[in-house]
């Protein structure tokens, strides 16, 4: 039952790290979406207040809140105004206070009770338990019960700004939401910021430009055919290609070979069948290499001309592709190491039954070996190469049998880090020759000396390295034992292993030798990984 349960702790530790990526993946390209719904639909909204209930609506998505509201200090920074309250809120707010409606939003807020808090900590807050929160205020007459509650501040140039309210979250908010919440209020301040300029500006070509310059994704606008009328400078930035060449679909040069075909064919089904287009393709850039991005485009009626317009948008999401492909990796070697190591438990298992003995003796030997197995493991999972120290895994195994510095034992070698199937066969060696150490040889016999050494030396045998491996040279040498007449008369596992497994699976070189004063051993292992298992 023990070593079912060090086995099982170290798959769910290396499950829990790929569910930890997989959520973070999840919360990435929800944020990323968000943000490219706020500046798509950014380019439609006639008014500052109908993008802020747009910015709500957006963020309500992410986190799961029930209502939404969001303000902006005063110049003087001592009170909220221009409060905006989400379609959700104000649908809440006509059901339960008939007699407020959207003209009647409050304004000139006074900085207290939760939003409050969030403003004058300039952090953000989460409340699942709103009303005994200590600066809960209530909530006025008719307003629903705010149950739980998430406040995020609003940031510009570094100084706070205003303030997200976000309410009624079933189950309450967590953490991931404050995450995602964090990372969408950029993008919010930013596409206010840009509205607010078109506003002043009215619909000047100059307000356009300025406003779309903002935002650090590419943007542009084309006709029904596809031809661009307007873009901002990002495109020219990123890929060094010039407007003018870029324009009547010179900007599929910039798409990878092997992408073009797909890319051109996406964006004139687009064009011809009226639809958003939503497609991943690689663009060179500026110094000749390949980026992943997100091309977005939406159709847009011209109410003047009657004709289409297409508004579109493209996001760099390089690395979100690049922790997709580590989190298929982790996962093909996650498996490979679980059926790496059920198949070394099955042969210790059949090993260690066929050496016979007490039942109880039996289990005691299995289960020392699964400790050893499981140590190696442990260390395996807690580093990012995957490799495990010589040294420390020594040190581990001679600690599992109480045994530590002292005296009567020297270890001594350079750093030498191990691949991971390797450290399994070295740390079940050390474990089974520390076990007859402390039984029989120089762990017991008082007086008796141990000498643990290794170096790096030139090659041994063959593996899939080919010449020029370096191979671990191993020696394991006690003194001061006495004499037995002769060498054990059967063949245990740790001899087994020693002799036989290692040369067998590894092209290794072994000496072993029960001698006067005590058991000498040396091995010579290549380090090169090994793909099938003993």
């Amino acid at each position: 039952m023990t070593s079912a349960t060090g086995e099982e702790a170290v798959v769910k530790a290396e499950v829990h790290d790929e569910t930890d990526l997989l959520a973070t993946l999840a919360r990435k390209n929800a944020v990323l979406q968000a943000i490219n719904r706020i500046f798509h639909e950014a380019l439609g909204a006639t008014t500052e207040e109908a993008l802020g209930r747009l910015c709500l609506a957006v963020a309500e998505d992410l986190t799961g809140a029930a209502y939404s509201f969001m303000a902006e200090l005063t110049p003087e920074g001592d009170r909220l105004h221009d409060l905006a309250i989400s379609d959700r809120g104000w649908a809440v707010f006509r059901r339960d206070w008939p007699h407020v409606g959207k003209e009647g939003a409050p304004t000139h807020l006074d900085l207290h009770g939760l939003y409050g808090r969030v403003i004058k900590d300039d952090a953000s807050l989460i409340a699942n338990d709103a009303r005994g929160h200590p600066d809960a205020i209530g909530v006025p007459h008719g307003h629903p019960p705010l149950l739980s509650f998430l406040g995020v501040p609003l940031r510009r140039q570094g100084k706070v700004i205003g303030v997200i309210g976000l309410g009624n979250r079933a189950g309450g908010f967590r953490e991931i939401d404050r995450l995602a919440a964090e990372e969408l209020a950029p993008a919010i301040v930013q596409a206010l910021g840009g509205k607010r300029t078109e506003v002043a500006l009215r619909e000047s070509e100059d307000m356009r430009r300025v406003s779309i310059e903002l935002v650090p994704a590419m943007l542009w606008r084309t006709d029904e055919a596809g031809n661009n009328t307007m873009s901002n400078s990002q495109w020219a930035e990123a890929t060094g290609q010039s407007d003018r060449a870029a324009s009547a679909w010179g900007w599929l040069d910039m798409a990878h070979p092997d992408d073009r075909a797909g890319v051109e064919e996406a964006f004139r089904q687009s064009y011809t069948r009226g639809e958003a287009l939503e497609h991943q393709v690689r663009l060179r850039n500026r110094d000749g290499d390949y980026r992943w991005f997100l091309m977005r485009q939406v159709p847009r009626r011209d109410a003047q001309s009657a004709g289409m317009h297409w508004f579109g948008a493209a996001t760099d999401v390089h690395d979100l592709h690049l922790l997709e492909e580590r989190q298929r990796r982790l996962v093909a070697e996650l498996q490979h190491r679980v059926r790496n190591i059920l198949t070394v438990v099955r042969s210790v298992f059949a090993r260690t039954v066929e050496a016979g003995g007490a039942l109880d003796d039996v289990a005691d030997h299995f289960r020392g070996r699964l400790d050893a197995l499981a140590r190696t493991q442990a260390i395996v999972t807690q580093t990012a190469s995957g490799h495990v120290d010589l040294e420390n895994l020594i040190r581990d195994e001679l600690l599992s049998v109480g045994v530590a510095d002292g005296e009567a034992m020297t270890v001594s070698g350079p750093d030498v880090p191990l691949p991971a199937r390797a450290a399994e066969a070295i740390g079940l060696a050390v474990h089974e020759l520390a076990i007859n150490a402390v039984k029989y040889g120089a762990l017991k016999v008082p007086g008796a000396m141990l000498d643990i050494a290794w170096s790096l030396c030139g090659e041994a045998g063959d593996c899939s390295g080919g010449r020029g491996t370096p191979t671990l040279c191993l020696t394991w040498v006690e003194k001061g034992v006495p004499a037995v007449p002769i060498s054990p008369s059967r063949q245990g596992f740790g001899t087994e292993l020693i002799c036989e497994a290692l040369p067998y699976q590894y092209g290794a070189r072994t000496d072993l030798a029960f001698v006067g004063g005590g058991v000498r051993c040396r091995i010579e292992l290549p380090l090169c990984e090994e793909r099938t298992t003993f």
